[in-house]
């Protein structure tokens, strides 16, 4: 493919956290309005601890019995999670991540991936907002009575 051109692949930084579960619903989501495939990529360092990517299976169940028409493939990486999905996308259609994973203790020890790959990305990313995770894991009567009123 020559350089500078992209696939209609949508590429989703998964972790097991709720924001990532949320980055990959609205992936999965864009990728059934554009009929286009989700590649879920899990990025952690060598010696990353075990819970760092628990429950991304699950996640990728989940989204996967959502949205049957959707064809969605899972990769885990080692590296420098920033890093490996900024690569990972470099011919995707998009790039999607959530406001932050697994916790901010991990974030700040592995510096902002999101910011990282809104800095490096070749592609246009797109930041899952952590009141999306809210939405996501919350039941319908949590979520509407946080939420605020109409605006007047």
């Amino acid at each position: 493919m020559p350089q500078g051109q992209h696939t209609q692949t949508i590429v989703v930084g998964v972790d097991g956290s709720p924001t990532a579960a949320a980055a990959l619903s609205w992936a999965v989501e864009e990728a059934a309005r554009r009929g286009c495939p989700v590649r879920a990529v899990t990025a952690a360092p060598q010696d990353a601890p075990g819970y760092f990517v628990e429950g991304v299976a699950e996640q990728i169940d989940t989204a996967s019995r959502r949205r049957p028409g959707v064809t969605l493939s899972h990769v885990y990486r080692t590296g420098a999670p920033g890093r490996v999905l900024v690569d990972d996308a470099a011919d995707a259609a998009m790039l999607v991540v959530g406001s932050h994973g697994v916790s901010r203790i991990v974030s700040v020890l592995l510096g902002s991936v999101t910011a990282y790959c809104v800095r490096f990305a070749r592609c246009p990313v797109v930041v899952v907002p952590n009141i999306m995770a809210v939405r996501e894991t919350a039941t319908t009567s949590m979520v509407e009575s946080a939420l605020p009123g109409p605006l007047l």
